[in-house]
């Protein structure tokens, strides 16, 4: 729920900024990308608060700010909110997804962090994905903003009630961002790529093309990446990090290359399923690498830092991607796309990255005592599905 209003206004916020507010095509850019700028703040901070104040907080706060972005985005205060609007829903999504994904860490049994972490990506996924349509089906941005408003409201509700165990007290000071998140990063940030590739240019390069019904090839995407984050979540925990890289990028490739050399309108929807279906792999992978690398203390951080990695690298190869159209045309796109994924993987075969999952350096206890273990998880849970 708490990811439907990021999703609920992407169809109508351009919309009313450029024809009904004014705002000509550069403030309109603009404003739409200042959330993502501020996204990657809000996951810095959030990390650190929600090491030292707790999962809960951080999410409250996160869901606050929605909140606030929900009632500047009401057309009665005008072109002049949205600035402030974008900020606090920007901030708003960094501090939720990043509170939520440590929580979700916390409370998974250590042979089922990848697990847990899909599932979680699954929801956030899914909010984003069937948001849009919720959007659109209010038809106008003051019904958006109110649907902001309310559904944030009652996620504060709902977070309010949750228990959440006491973290330990720490003497030594957490950092703002872990150096064992820099490797990790840098390989999630570069299969990120796809994603730019995918979202901005996709729809245009088969339009380009002539194909009919383009919009179901991004639609094909995103839920192929549902359904891998929810089917396959668990592969890191069964079969370690490394393969389940390896196999994300192999079906990133296969995916890319048909949509950039493929152009019969019969392999769009089979090319946006390869692709959506390799892209849900490599997160909970390289998560579950920096859960085990880090003091459990440091868990917040380390994880915000690692998804401000997915901020930088996709606003910054959007803007690459953009220049490389220009220049070359929209399908090149893809071929650099299909580079990026095997710089990813060659940073993987030349590392020891994913082989083991390491223990964190201090033997710091978790944030919450375990309340489970391979002896005490019930039978039932013990079988569920994957992330």
């Amino acid at each position: 729920m708490g990811m439907l209003g990021f999703g609920a206004v992407i169809p109508m916020l351009p919309v009313y900024l450029h024809v009904q507010a004014g705002a000509s095509t550069f403030v309109t850019g603009l404003l739409i990308g200042l959330s993502s700028a501020f996204a990657l703040l809000g996951r810095l901070f959030a990390g650190r608060i929600a090491d030292r104040h707790g999962r809960r907080i951080a999410l409250l706060l996160g869901m606050a700010f929605c909140v606030g972005a929900g009632v500047l985005y009401f057309p009665v205060f005008g072109l002049w909110a949205m600035p402030p609007a974008r900020v606090l829903h920007g901030l708003g999504e960094g501090f939720f997804v990043t509170a939520a994904v440590a929580w979700a860490v916390d409370v998974a049994p250590e042979n089922r962090r990848a697990q847990a972490l899909g599932f979680l990506s699954s929801g956030i996924w899914g909010g984003v994905s069937v948001g849009p349509a919720i959007g659109q089906a209010l038809g106008t941005m003051g019904r958006v903003a109110g649907f902001v408003a309310i559904s944030s409201a009652i996620v504060i509700c709902i977070v309010s009630l949750m228990p959440e165990e006491a973290l330990p007290h720490q003497s030594e000071p957490t950092r703002w961002f872990p150096p064992q998140v820099l490797l990790p990063g840098f390989i999630l940030g570069f299969g990120n790529v796809t994603y730019a590739a995918m979202s901005g240019f996709l729809i245009l390069l088969l339009r380009q093309r002539g194909h009919v019904g383009t919009t179901w090839a991004f639609s094909a995407f995103a839920l192929a990446v549902l359904f891998g984050r929810a089917a396959f979540g668990a592969l890191p925990d069964r079969v370690g990090p490394r393969i389940s890289l390896y196999a994300g990028y192999a079906f990133l490739a296969v995916g890319l290359i048909a949509i950039a050399a493929g152009h019969s309108p019969i392999l769009d929807i089979p090319a946006a399923l390869l692709v959506g279906l390799g892209y849900s792999f490599p997160w909970p992978a390289l998560a579950s690498v920096v859960v085990g690398r880090v003091p459990a203390a440091e868990r917040g951080s380390a994880l915000g830092a690692l998804n401000a990695f997915y901020d930088l690298f996709v606003a910054a190869s959007s803007a690459v991607a953009g220049a490389v159209a220009g220049r070359w045309g929209l399908d090149a796109v893809f071929w650099m796309a299909l580079g990026s994924v095997g710089v990813a993987a060659a940073m993987v075969y030349a590392t020891a990255i994913g082989k083991v999952i390491s223990k964190p350096q201090t033997q710091t206890p978790s944030p919450y005592r375990a309340r489970y273990s391979t002896g005490n998880i019930p039978r039932s849970a013990d079988s569920a599905g994957n992330d």
